[in-house]
């Protein structure tokens, strides 16, 4: 009976030994949050861990590996070099179980996002199948610029994907003159995580009126009057190369009247001067008034 008690108990202290957990993963820094999941401990492992593995020179590349350990390379950095490939491997431990959910060593210079690449029309740059790039430090998101050109009823679309930051992604930059709904547009759509950015061209809805009215013209000589949609909520005058030169005018959103957006190819258009009341814009192409 006693050697029956012993061998349960000892069937026991096994089993709370090897217990322990941790989140286990392979593969890029950020998959890692989706894609990690609980494994137990052997018995000889009681800390969990998170690596991080970077290859530069011939090879450039990192990988996150995260798992239980015995404790022997915790906290440690380790470099070497093998054929013209420099390795870093950067180790963090903790003793609670589940406890590198969020571990992450400091990346450092190797840790870039990168981001798919294209400039073209939407058909060519549309899905994953694309060119990518490396982004710089400060760019930590991905882009995508949607960009509309509507002269009269010829309409062109061209689609930009790149790496970029946050301070960067103004939204919708639009500007309308009366003819078409929208004249000139980009929409900017943001994303964190590399290669990030496979999305579709997005057509954007003018919306409704908004209540501003704007003096408007597609020409220096022919001035009326427009209603303003959507987030056009500042009237606006596309300037030549004089302060009585005026190209355009009409309704726009404040990233385009900022200048956050992809310059398009308007022949003479040098500044844009925009306010925000009911009709305060130019009404005369020689007579421009005090804004």
């Amino acid at each position: 009976m006693r050697l029956l008690l012993l061998a349960a108990l000892h069937s026991a202290l096994l089993c709370l030994a090897s217990s322990f957990q941790c989140f286990q993963f392979k593969g890029m820094p950020d998959h890692a949050k989706k894609a990690q999941h609980a494994v137990t401990c052997d018995s000889t492992q009681h800390y969990c861990s998170s690596s991080h593995i970077s290859y530069n020179g011939d090879l450039n590349g990192e990988v996150l590996e995260k798992g239980c350990s015995t404790g022997e390379r915790c906290n440690q950095t380790t470099t070497d070099a093998v054929k013209g490939i420099d390795n870093s491997v950067s180790v963090l431990c903790c003793d609670s179980e589940l406890c590198n959910e969020d571990l992450m060593p400091d990346l450092g210079e190797y840790h870039r996002t990168e981001c798919l690449a294209c400039q073209g029309p939407p058909s060519s740059c549309e899905g994953s199948g694309l060119p990518y790039l490396r982004c710089e430090a400060a760019q930590t998101t991905c882009i995508e610029v949607s960009i509309t050109t509507a002269h009269g009823h010829d309409i062109h679309h061209t689609m930009i994907k790149s790496c970029s930051n946050s301070s960067s992604c103004p939204g919708l930059s639009a500007f309308s003159n009366g003819q078409e709904p929208v004249t000139v547009s980009s929409s900017h759509r943001c994303c964190t995580g590399s290669l990030c950015n496979s999305g579709r061209f997005a057509v954007e809805d003018p919306g409704a009126e908004n209540g501003l009215e704007c003096h408007n013209r597609s020409s220096p000589a022919e001035v009326s009057t427009m209603r303003c949609r959507g987030k056009m909520n500042r009237c606006a005058d596309l300037m030549g190369s004089s302060s009585d030169h005026v190209l355009m005018s009409g309704c726009a959103t404040e990233a385009f009247c900022e200048g956050l957006s992809p310059k398009v190819p308007i022949p003479g258009w040098t500044s844009t001067t925009c306010c925000s009341e009911s009709l305060c814009n130019h009404d005369s192409p020689t007579d421009p008034r005090k804004q």
